[in-house]
This record gives structure tokens, sequence and C-alpha cells, in this order.
């Protein structure tokens, strides 16, 4: 099997070329970097040279090697992954398989859709990773499959094989769970670590003052912070927040008032209902404190390397 990716030399174009190699898979990268030569051959795949930026403006066309493939897999930024669907997809071969790995499913799918014919697979994937994941074990991997044939068929049992959680859903489903699960947990913790910036607090002098969960907290906001900026805001102007920010705004508000006005019993009410919405937290807690310890031993683990330098 023979896979080109367009957008390979970015964080997780790499990743998936590395994945596909691992896996006897012929690889090829394109890329708009200077590097793509240079990152391909620290991989040990092939590169294309092709101005993938000037065939998407029409200046020139899609050569013929890069739908020379079996598998042509988009990773690029969400806001142009439209725009090189079109570019590349009226140009692939019957038979051949068509995917993405973009965080956002619906608009993604449609172009698919619409820009190739009939015989060409059609999968749209989200991979619930980032590029410093070890490997695929234990990952969740969602699938939106439009068409489907024996390449979607490789595909899902390589993916298996190496150990990923494949769940399947409709481009629609998959935006909406996306947006609370992706969006709104990105909003929350951005909006912590701004407000951490806006009042001056002092992050590494508190952190011996705070438990293993807070600790943890500000682990991922940090790490959150520590992302691709341009990334986390596409994410948020291309999914359908508007709901989400004016609920999540208006619950922050309504504690903010009953906490101003000592409203206790309110506060208390407004909370127990959420624990009821919620669910199982027992096995939240259950769960949570695995992570808090793995952490304690972590810390444990770290003094006893300062002190034994």
């Amino acid at each position: 099997m023979k896979v080109t990716i367009i957008g390979g030399a970015g964080g997780m174009g790499r990743w998936f070329a590395v994945f596909f190699k691992q896996n006897s898979v012929e690889v090829r990268i394109v890329d708009k970097s200077p590097r793509t030569k240079e990152i391909a051959d620290e991989m040990g795949v092939q590169s294309l040279k092709v101005d993938i930026l000037k065939a998407m403006r029409g200046e020139v066309e899609i050569k013929e090697d890069i739908v020379d493939t079996d598998v042509l897999l988009v990773s690029v930024p969400i806001n142009i992954t439209g725009r090189v669907i079109e570019c590349v997809g009226p140009e692939m071969h019957d038979g051949s398989l068509l995917m993405d790995i973009t965080s956002v499913k619906k608009a993604p799918i449609e172009t698919m859709g619409r820009f190739t014919n009939e015989d060409v697979e059609i999968l749209g994937t989200h991979p619930l990773f980032g590029p410093t994941t070890k490997s695929m074990r234990g990952q969740t991997i969602i699938f939106v499959p439009l068409r489907k044939g024996h390449l979607y068929e490789k595909i899902d049992a390589m993916f298996k094989k190496n150990g990923a959680k494949i769940e399947i859903l409709t481009a629609e489903e998959h935006d909406e769970i996306m947006s609370v699960i992706q969006g709104l947990t990105h909003f929350i913790l951005l909006s912590f670590g701004i407000t951490l910036k806006n009042l001056d607090f002092d992050v590494e002098n508190a952190r011996k003052f705070m438990s293993p969960m807070y600790e943890i907290i500000m682990d991922f906001v940090g790490r959150l912070l520590h992302q691709d900026p341009h990334l986390y805001a596409m994410i948020q102007t291309n999914f359908e927040m508007g709901k989400i920010h004016e609920t999540f705004l208006a619950v922050a508000n309504r504690l903010y008032e009953l906490v101003s006005a000592g409203k206790v019993d309110e506060f208390i009410e407004e909370m127990r209902e959420a624990k009821d919405h919620y669910g199982d937290t027992e096995r939240a807690v259950i769960d949570s404190d695995r992570v808090i310890e793995e952490k304690i031993n972590q810390n444990l683990f770290l003094e006893r390397k300062e002190k034994e330098k």
C-alpha cells in the first residue's frame, strides 16, 4: 500500500508518516516547508517536490505523482483543508482513498464528497491525540466514513492492530460532541490561563502550595498554552460554539452573582443539580485518585533525584 501525506512535514503529518512506515507502508510526503526533503530523509520516507500552495491557487496543475497513490491523507490546518481537498479531490483515481485528520468533520466530509467521484473511497478521521504521543495503543480515533471499500478495511485493521480504539460517528454527531469535549474544555482552560496572566499570578512560585490535584489542573492549563495557538483558534472558530460559549458565560455569571450576594443555599443547589446530571461522580473520584497518586509518586521521585545531585 502507498500513502501520500499532504502536510507531511508538520507535527501530525510526521507522526502518521512514521506510523505508516513502521507498518510496512510506502510513504511519500508533500509540504510547503523548505525542509520537507530533509525531514523526509530523517524519517526514511520519500518527498515530492510540489508547490501545493500554488496548486491551490490554480497557478500550477496537480502533478500526477501526488495522486498516484492508494491513500491520500490531508494533514493541513483547518482553515485550508477545504481548499486542499478541492484541489486534489477531482484528480483522485478510482479505487483510491481520500482521508483527512482534521479536528472538525462536517465541512471536510462534505467537501471530499463533492469534489471526488463515486469510485473514490472517503474516510474522515479525528485522532484524539497529538504529535507527542508515543504510539496508537489505547488512543481513540474517530472514523467518519462516507464511502467504504477495501482500503478503508486496511486502514481500519491497521489502526486496530496497533491498539487504537475506533469510534464511528457521522460528521454531524462528531462536531456536536467535540464542540463540548474539545471546544468547551479548551475554552475553559484557555480562560484559566489568560486569567492567571491578567492577575499576574506567579504559577511557579505557587506550585509548592498546591496539592497534587491542583498541580495536575495547572499542568493541563500549561499543556494547552504550550500548543499551537492557531490550531486552537481554528477549533473555536470552526465548531458551532455560539450557544456553548453563551451557556458557559451565563453559568459563570450566575455563580458570580450567587457568591457576590452570599446566596450559599442557591450555590449548593446549583452544584447538586450539576452532580445529578453528571452521573457517575464516584467513578470520576476513583479514576482521578489514580491520576493524583501517579502525580504524587512522580513528585517523590523527582525530589529524590534532586537530593542525589
